[in-house]
């Protein structure tokens, strides 16, 4: 608890003009997210983790990620394409809080690990016949890529590539592999498709709920 009062005091010091304090402010703030990641991770692992069924509007969350996330890549000069790939369901039946959470950690990896080119969340409706309706939000970068050995261990927490990767892009976390406990919990699966030194796609699958008496919304832009 002292910890985390003291990371909350740090946003309001004049740390601006002192790097070391800027430092420290850096540091303590990567720690309470690791902190929050731990205690997701233990409420899923015991059964604890409470699931939403809302009904919310998939083109609002994506929006709100993308906004969000937009600061990371103009601070690295990048541009965050989003598009709807189809009719997209005007609503969907989920756990928005835990599907934008979802976003976050698959589209900041994305950023984490692409130094040039571009970041994607493509959004597209899975309805196939007789099947259960999903919603599919494919995340594409152009960064460093993953091995077929790394991906075998990427959803494991505390995992990363190898060493030389945490040397140059940071320390690990447990954030895919809480989307990934995540994404089930949604009804749906967390996949990878990526070739080394080209970049990665990240395949997020959610049930919709039924769409019966749904509107879709063709030629859907940004929210």
């Amino acid at each position: 608890a002292l910890f985390i009062c003291g990371v909350v005091a740090l946003q309001f010091l004049p740390w601006q003009g002192n790097r070391e304090l800027h430092t420290i402010k850096e540091n303590g703030e990567y720690l309470l997210d690791l902190i929050n990641d731990i205690l997701d991770l233990s409420k899923i692992e015991s059964g604890k983790c409470e699931i939403e069924q809302l009904a919310c509007s998939p083109h609002q969350i994506v929006g709100e990620v993308s906004s969000l996330m937009g600061v990371r890549t103009k601070a690295k000069g990048l541009p965050l394409d989003v598009r709807f790939d189809g009719p997209i369901p005007d609503t969907i039946h989920t756990d928005p809080t835990r599907l934008r959470q979802i976003l976050i950690n698959v589209v900041g990896n994305a950023i984490k690990f692409t130094e040039t080119g571009s970041v994607q969340i493509i959004t597209r409706l899975l309805d196939e016949t007789g099947e259960p309706p999903k919603l599919e939000f494919a995340v594409t970068d152009t960064g460093i890529g993953i091995t077929e050995d790394s991906i075998q261990k990427l959803f494991s927490p505390f995992t990363q590539a190898d060493g030389s990767t945490t040397r140059r892009f940071g320390g690990t976390g447990p954030g895919l592999s809480i989307s990934k406990r995540l994404v089930e919990l949604l009804g749906g699966e967390l996949s990878v498709s990526s070739t080394v030194g080209t970049g990665s796609t990240f395949f997020i699958t959610v049930a919709t709920g039924p769409l019966d008496d749904v509107r879709l919304i063709e030629n859907a832009v940004e929210a």
